[in-house]
């Protein structure tokens, strides 16, 4: 099993990404396959969480919230399929491992240990709460499995090492994520929201600017050097990364759906009507 990445070095990776002008790309991969094509990509980090592997089966990213199947389990398993094949690649991104942080049969410090142990640089906080609100969001809270949970995974996980990515959904959310330590906040602006199982429902791009600016101020105003991607809701296409990245002080953008689910949803079904379209010849039978 490949050596992690010690996170000064992680660092230092994804810092002279942005000088040489380019934008830090994340995404998230659910099989092997697109693994290896993320990663053959140029992505400088892969991220491995249990909504991968229901999205490339054809769900929607939110059963990764939904009770069918222990999430930190489902990383494990995708961990053994995927790890090899990309630690086998000669410049492999930075591999990070999403973490329930509230599973309640689970040592989480002890689980990070075993991440790293496996070959993870990183870790990310998914399945989050975040992504709930109303009463639930509000009884989770009350009940000890809400968002500080996955503070603390962040806080445990930089004493131990590990680069650190988590999502966050507020300027609240920014700063209490910074002042635990993390290298690379993500602003999540929902579900996102193209493709044949995307969700219908969500912000603007033009109100993602505001809110992707309140978050990074937030952030920036706990620790300059912290690091933002933007994510999700309708930035599911490079022209829409564009748009967000030309107007706010983003270091770049994290992809899931919109680095393996939409690009396959359109080129199997491109290359299929393709195959369907050929006219048979003269030798055609009928």
């Amino acid at each position: 099993m490949a050596e992690p990445t010690p996170r000064e070095a992680a660092l230092t990776r994804l810092n002279a990404t942005l000088k040489s002008n380019n934008p830090i790309i994340g995404a998230g991969a659910g099989i092997g396959l697109s693994a290896k094509s993320i990663a053959a990509g140029s992505a400088d980090m892969l991220i491995l969480y249990n909504s991968g592997r229901y999205r490339m089966a054809g769900r929607g990213s939110l059963a990764g919230l939904m009770p069918y199947g222990n999430a930190n389990d489902v990383v494990v398993d995708m961990s053994s399929e995927i790890l090899p094949l990309i630690h086998s690649m000669k410049s492999p991104p930075l591999m990070l491992a999403g973490v329930c942080a509230s599973d309640p049969f689970r040592d989480i410090e002890r689980f990070l240990h075993e991440l790293k142990e496996r070959g993870f640089d990183g870790v990310q906080n998914f399945p989050t709460v975040g992504l709930i609100d109303g009463s639930f969001r509000a009884n989770l809270e009350e009940t000890g499995m809400g968002y500080d949970c996955e503070i603390e995974l962040v806080r445990q996980a930089r004493k131990l090492g590990l680069l650190t990515t988590p999502y966050v959904f507020n300027p609240s959310e920014a700063r209490s994520m910074t002042e635990a330590g993390a290298d690379v906040l993500v602003a999540h602006m929902g579900l996102t929201t193209s493709g044949t199982i995307g969700a219908k429902t969500g912000k603007s791009l033009e109100q993602c600017v505001g809110d992707v600016d309140e978050i990074v101020e937030a952030a920036r105003n706990v620790r300059r050097e912290v690091l933002v991607l933007c994510h999700g809701g309708p930035i599911a296409r490079p022209e829409d990364a564009r748009f967000i990245l030309e107007r706010c002080a983003v270091d770049g953008f994290y992809g899931a759906s919109s680095m393996e689910r939409l690009p396959a949803e359109s080129a199997i079904e491109g290359v299929t009507r393709e195959f369907k379209g050929i006219k048979l010849g003269r030798w055609g039978c009928g």
